[in-house]
C-alpha cells in the first residue's frame, strides 16, 4: 500500500501533462499526503500551473525535484528527452538512501524503456521502473477520463493504482514485468488511431469523387462505428478548415510515432505496410504545405497516385 508520507514528483507539463498533474494534486490532499512537487523546463509553465493551484510545489531544478520525492512521475515528448531527463535522475538515484519508484507516462521506443529500467535496478537500491503510457486528448486528461496502460512490476503498479485512478477512468494493466509491453501497447494503439486518418481521406476522397454527400458518409460512421475518433476526424476532413499550427502539430507528433513504430515492428519482423504508406502521404504533406487544414491527407493522396500515373 501507498504511505501517508509518499512524496510524489511529477517531471514534465506538456498538453496531457498540466491537467494530469492537477487531478493527481486534488487525490493526494484527499488522502492528506504531500503536496505534488512538479518541475518543467519551461518555467512559464510551471508559473501557470502553479497560480492555477497554488498548493502544487514547483522544483527550481530535477535535482531539488528528486530530493523532495521518493516516487517520480515523467511525461515527456519524446525520447531525447526521456534520455536527457532520466541521466539526471539515474545519476542522482546512485546514492539514494531508500528505494525509488519512477513512472513514464510517454510514448517511448521500447528499447528505452529497457534500458532504463535496468540502469535503475542495478543501483544500489534498486529502483523500480514502470512503463505506463496513456491514451487520451487533453480534455479528457482535464476530465480525469485517460486510458492509463501498466506494466512493470505488480505489487508497485498495485500500490499505486490509487494514483492512476485519480487521473484516468480504466486502467489497462498488462500483468507484465517487461515494461517495453507498455511501450508497444501505446504504439500499436496510436498506430491503429493514425491510421484512420489514411482510412477516412481515402474514403472522403472516394465519396467526392462519386459526388456522394460527404454528410450523409458521416451518418453511416455515426451510426454503424460510431467511435468518438473515427467520427472526430471525419468531421475534421469534411470540414476541411482548421488551425493550421494543430495541424503542424499533430502531423509532427503522428510522424515520429510512426517512425517508432515502424523501427520496432522491423526488429519483430513484423511489417507495417500500412505506416509505411502514410508516412510516404506526411512527406508529401510536408514537402507541398498541405498543412492548412485536414484536407492535407486527400491532397497527399491524390499527389502520390498522380506522380505514379507519370
Amino acid at each position: 500500500m501507498q504511505s501517508a508520507q509518499d512524496k510524489v514528483g511529477w517531471i514534465g507539463l506538456g498538453a496531457l501533462g498540466f491537467e494530469m498533474t492537477q487531478n493527481l494534486q486534488k487525490y493526494l490532499k484527499s488522502q492528506s499526503m504531500p503536496n505534488l512537487t512538479v518541475w518543467n523546463r519551461t518555467v512559464e509553465k510551471s508559473q501557470k500551473l502553479a497560480k492555477i493551484n497554488p498548493e502544487i510545489q514547483i522544483a527550481s531544478s530535477i535535482e531539488d525535484l528528486y530530493s523532495r520525492s521518493n516516487i517520480i512521475f515523467t511525461s515527456l515528448a519524446n525520447d531525447p528527452a526521456v534520455e536527457e531527463v532520466y541521466e539526471i535522475l539515474i545519476r542522482c538515484a546512485e546514492t539514494a538512501s531508500n528505494q525509488l519508484i519512477f513512472v513514464e507516462t510517454g510514448t517511448i521506443y521500447p528499447e528505452l524503456a529497457i534500458s532504463l529500467k535496468k540502469r535503475l535496478s542495478s543501483l544500489p537500491k534498486q529502483h523500480i521502473y514502470l512503463q505506463c503510457p496513456v491514451f487520451g486528448r487533453p480534455e479528457a486528461a482535464a476530465a480525469a477520463q485517460l486510458l492509463w496502460v501498466a506494466s512493470g512490476d505488480a505489487a508497485t503498479i498495485e500500490r499505486l493504482h490509487p494514483m492512476f485512478r485519480s487521473m484516468s477512468n480504466r486502467i489497462l494493466d498488462l500483468k507484465t514485468e517487461d515494461v517495453a509491453a507498455g511501450c508497444t501497447m501505446k504504439l500499436i494503439g496510436n498506430f491503429l488511431m493514425i491510421a484512420q486518418t489514411e482510412l477516412i481521406a481515402e474514403s472522403v476522397n472516394l465519396a467526392r469523387k462519386s459526388n456522394l454527400d460527404t454528410q450523409h458518409l458521416l451518418s453511416f460512421v455515426e451510426t454503424i462505428m460510431p467511435a468518438p475518433i473515427m467520427v472526430n476526424l471525419l468531421q475534421r476532413t469534411i470540414a476541411g478548415e482548421d488551425a493550421e499550427e494543430g495541424v503542424k502539430t499533430t502531423l509532427t507528433i503522428a510522424s515520429k510515432d510512426l517512425r517508432c513504430i515502424d523501427k520496432w515492428a522491423q526488429t519483430q519482423g513484423a511489417p507495417l505496410p500500412t505506416a509505411r504508406t502514410i508516412l510516404d502521404h506526411f512527406e508529401v504533406a510536408k514537402e507541398k504545405g498541405y498543412t492548412k487544414n485536414w484536407n492535407f491527407m486527400i491532397d497527399s493522396i491524390n499527389h502520390a497516385a498522380g506522380s505514379k500515373e507519370h
